[in-house]
């Protein structure tokens, strides 16, 4: 329904700058106004964005349902990239093994904290429910199967799944790119 869908004024108002044909989910909550979201973007229900740093979401991305993208650090999605439901993208953790103490209700010199800006580019796909650890860029036409934890960069083109990730297969980088050419060919009428 229309009326689940925020419009771009109300978007606006929130200080998100928005592009066309842009579907958000009235469930889907934002914090902070350091995000810019592309043309032909879908962010599906109970997903929530925060921004520190810039949050930039290129043209036709897909959020999924219940995706979290937590960009204290920034995130940039290309173009085309996209998180299938119940992901998860940080840009900070905090130390788990050393003995500092955790949560962000303890001050900052009794934590430490490690964080890093995320990059997902063009054409990468997340599978459902996998997490994006801080630092981590996933290069051109990168695949992250379901329940993936992907706490290291992803090479172009390559398929990964696991936890920690592995490599188990590449994707056709021509044939991809021959159906990238046919859909601007496409949207050029």
């Amino acid at each position: 329904m229309a009326s689940d869908i925020y419009d771009n004024a109300e978007l606006e108002k929130m200080g998100i700058r928005v592009g066309r044909n842009v579907r958000i989910h009235k469930t889907a909550l934002f914090f902070g106004t350091n995000i810019t979201i592309g043309d032909n973007v879908r962010i599906d229900s109970y997903s929530i964005i925060t921004s520190g740093k810039p949050v930039l979401l290129g043209n036709y991305i897909h959020i999924g349902a219940g995706s979290h993208i937590f960009g204290t650090e920034g995130i940039k999605m290309d173009n085309y990239s996209g998180l299938s439901p119940r992901c998860s993208i940080f840009t900070s953790t905090d130390d788990y093994c050393q003995g500092y103490m955790t949560n962000p209700t303890i001050p900052h010199e009794f934590k430490k904290v490690f964080t890093a800006p995320v990059h997902l580019q063009k054409h990468v796909i997340i599978g459902c429910g996998s997490v994006i650890l801080p630092g981590v860029t996933l290069c051109d036409g990168a695949s992250v199967g379901a329940l993936s934890l992907v706490n290291k960069n992803v090479e172009a083109y390559s398929v990964v799944a696991g936890t920690p990730i592995q490599e188990v297969g590449k994707r056709d980088k021509q044939q991809l790119s021959k159906i990238e050419e046919a859909f601007r060919a496409w949207q050029n009428g």
